[in-house]
């Protein structure tokens, strides 16, 4: 990767994507470049290489570029946690697609050796494109919905950046403190303060949405989350479950 970035030309020889494209990309803000030279040319870098990977995929994926820019401008985007999606989508298109070139030679060979219609295979085919068209909507769903977005939005808007900092840094000094307590019986009176604060720290954000706070387990739990951002080890999430459950709660 060079680390001095790409020139406009540079990068869409690089990534196959035309300059009329960037252009319009970075008109809509969709993608802009990350600098600009003293001498007036726009950079992009590998930052924007990524983001550019996630835009050529999301919409190959059958995003809108509406949708792509609600994406990734949300505080709920996870360039990570897209990747390991986006990574078993493509493993599935690519069986379908595997699938349907089967059965295109099918019909070719027949084809070929007696003029004959093969029917079965032609409406295998239809069947395989059509699945298609349904995991690219069952793939949409799976990442985010539009009410997903809208309420991890609406939670943002609560927050500056400092703000954001400030809440991030609590978690991090709580987790801390549940893991130099974890031996604790989980009904004893300490344990059970962790459990009040981890609740109201949790609620602090996300109170409002409880789907959000299920959605947000779920992923720890899949390991969608990297290592670089998951804070949560999985024995804290144990310690945390026994703790709620002795207070009668469910986690």
């Amino acid at each position: 990767m060079k680390t001095n970035g790409y020139l406009i030309r540079e990068f869409a020889k690089l990534t196959r994507v035309t300059v009329r494209t960037l252009h319009y990309y970075d008109q809509i803000g969709l993608l802009k470049p990350s600098f600009e030279r003293p001498n007036g040319y726009r950079v992009y870098t590998d930052a924007d290489l990524l983001k550019l990977q996630q835009i050529v995929t999301l919409k190959f994926m059958g995003f809108s570029l509406a949708e792509i820019r609600r994406l990734l401008d949300s505080k709920g985007y996870e360039a990570v946690k897209s990747l390991k999606v986006q990574a078993e989508a493509v493993k599935d298109e690519i069986a379908r697609l595997r699938e349907a070139s089967r059965a295109i030679e099918q019909v070719l060979n027949r084809l070929e050796k007696d003029g004959r219609i093969h029917k079965e295979k032609l409406i295998k085919i239809m069947e395989v494109i059509q699945m298609g068209e349904d995991v690219k909507k069952g793939w949409h769903e799976k990442f985010f919905s539009e009410a997903d977005l809208k309420k991890f939005a609406e939670v943002g808007k609560n927050y500056s950046p400092e703000a954001m900092t400030a809440y991030q840094n609590r978690w991090a000094a709580l987790i801390e403190e549940v893991k130099k307590n974890i031996e604790l019986d989980p009904a004893s009176e300490k344990a059970q303060d962790l459990g009040r604060r981890w609740t109201t720290l949790l609620d602090e954000a996300y109170g409002g949405h409880p789907e959000l706070k299920t959605k947000i387990a779920k992923a720890y739990k899949a390991g969608a989350i990297d290592k670089e951002h998951n804070m949560i080890a999985p024995e804290v999430w144990d310690f945390i479950k026994k703790v709620h459950a002795a207070a009668g709660k469910k986690c």
